[in-house]
């Protein structure tokens, strides 16, 4: 009996263990698992996946590119200069919203940018984009949102036509660029919501070489602005190398500009709508332009209109002809302020007002002496020039004007008051009409 008993103790936990162990081999079936080499599962799950795989379509890629910018070296770039590396940059602008150049020189033609695209450099004595294109744009960005900062655009001789940058989309910006030999550094037409800061400018293409370059032309034909552009520096080497303009504007609305020195260009700065187009709400403040033909000239033609501008804290001086010419002989010029601005030791007048589309212009607390014309001169039948306060004649330890503190041909109209019109060497004023009404001046 004993015996019987063991035997049915025995077989009845050999029959429990290899239950559980039943058990437990069915799991690991089920679960797919096997920890020395993988189950059948697995295998033809890891098959299927590698089969679904398909290649991200470009908008996937620049999905997947967010994070990190694209290196252009990894894309064949050569940062020698000696090869070529439009396409490279060109399939990785495509590839990518943000794109970065090494320090090194990139030799190329035209790039166009579609998307968001940001193109940043090592800085803009590292990073030099040098183009063989000598005639046309040589960066065209098609979408709003594009950038580009930290890098200096030079090219292989002298441009005569197209821009470093051209766009006409918006929400954008320039930053810590320099241009050299540019015909037209960055062109913005049709653009609304770009910034511009911290662009230097050397050697553009001369005047007499091609007309028409500026550092930045903004609206030349559509509807521009707002536009802000702060810190702007461009002298070339020698007064030879002077672009027609430094910043050119036509068919503009709302520009702001600070901080900007411009010295040897043809005109420092053009405001110059034509036909139906106009430019209004420029503003202009803290800057210096120097040594130039003229320091700002103002001329709309064909009855275009510069409407509501102001010109603050602003020098104008050492030009060699008149340092500021507003000319409306074929255009409305109305509602233009000039405070605290200083016209000295130019070449010919101080300021120069001329056509009968001019009425409304604004001289408050402003100095012209120094010069070897007129302090102010109107003509052509300018009419309400007024001058509030400051200077017409001698300042800031210079002599005053050559000729007359202000000069008026018959059939203008100024107001003068309040002004220091001492120091003149042929007299306080011609005033051919009495048309000039003057109040509480400081004479000899």
């Amino acid at each position: 009996m004993k015996k019987k008993g063991l035997i049915v103790t025995v077989s009845i936990i050999l029959f429990y263990l290899i239950t559980v162990a039943s058990v437990f081999l069915i799991q690991q079936i089920l679960n797919g698992k096997d920890d020395s080499k993988g189950t059948t599962q697995e295998i033809t799950m890891e098959l299927e996946e590698s089969e679904s795989i398909e290649e991200p379509t470009d908008a996937e890629q620049l999905e997947n590119n967010l994070t990190y910018p694209a290196n252009v070296l990894d894309y064949g770039a050569d940062p020698t200069g000696h090869e070529n590396s439009t396409e490279a940059i060109q399939e990785a602008c495509r590839k990518n919203k943000e794109v970065y150049f090494p320090a090194g020189t990139y030799l190329i033609d035209r790039l166009t940018i579609s998307g968001s695209v940001t193109l940043s450099g090592a800085g803009d004595n590292a990073t030099f984009i040098k183009t063989t294109n000598l005639t046309d744009n040589v960066i065209v960005f098609k979408d709003d949102g594009w950038h580009v900062k930290d890098m200096k655009f030079d090219a292989v001789g002298n441009r005569t036509s197209g821009a470093y940058i051209y766009s006409s989309a918006n929400y954008a910006s320039i930053e810590n660029v320099t241009f050299t030999r540019q015909y037209i550094g960055v062109d913005l037409d049709g653009s609304w919501s770009v910034n511009l800061s911290n662009i230097t400018a050397f050697d553009g293409t001369p005047h007499e070489v091609a007309e028409g370059g500026a550092i930045i032309r903004l609206g030349k034909n559509a509807y521009t602005g707002p536009i802000n552009i702060k810190g702007l520096t461009a002298k070339p080497t020698s007064s030879t190398l002077q672009p027609s303009s430094g910043i050119y504007m036509g068919y503009v609305d709302v520009v702001s500009i600070s901080d900007a020195l411009i010295i040897w260009h043809k005109k420092d700065v053009v405001i110059a709508p034509k036909g139906r187009q106009f430019a209004a709400l420029v503003e202009i403040t803290n800057s210096c332009f120097d040594t130039a033909e003229n320091g700002i000239y103002i001329e709309p033609t064909k009855g275009a209109r510069v409407l509501r501008c102001g010109i603050t804290n602003t020098w104008f001086g050492a030009h060699s002809s008149d340092s500021a010419v507003i000319n409306g002989s074929d255009g409305v010029i109305t509602g233009l302020q000039f405070t605290n601005a200083m016209f000295l030791c130019n070449a010919g007048n101080g300021v120069r007002v001329s056509g009968e589309g001019v009425d409304g212009i604004y001289f408050s607390n402003s100095f012209s002496g120094g010069n070897q014309g007129s302090g102010l001169i109107l003509t052509d039948g300018a009419q309400n020039v007024v001058w509030n306060g400051g200077v017409l004649g001698a300042c800031h330890e210079l002599n005053g004007n050559v000729q007359y503190g202000y000069c008026v041909e018959e059939g203008c109209s100024a107001s003068i008051y309040l002004t220091d019109l001492r120091g003149n060497s042929t007299g306080v004023c011609l005033d051919d009409g009495n048309s000039v009404t003057v109040y509480g001046n400081t004479e000899e």
